[in-house]
């Protein structure tokens, strides 16, 4: 009359797939931020220096 479960509610096959989903959407953000932060934290990202002489000419200045 009774019919015993096969499947325990732990197994990862009763997890819902909706949930499956956003937990590997959570891991690859995790994944993503986690590189990125390793990224600028060992690249050296100096600016380009460049000199630049500008020559103004004195009619621009009040006497």
């Amino acid at each position: 009359m009774f019919r015993l479960r096969t499947r325990s509610l732990s197994s990862p096959s009763s997890i819902r797939p909706s949930k499956r989903l956003t937990s590997a959407l959570a891991l690859l953000i995790l994944v993503l931020v986690g590189g990125g932060i390793a990224f600028l934290a060992t690249t050296d990202l100096s600016p380009p220096l460049k000199t630049l002489e500008k020559v103004i000419p004195d009619e621009r200045f009040p006497r």
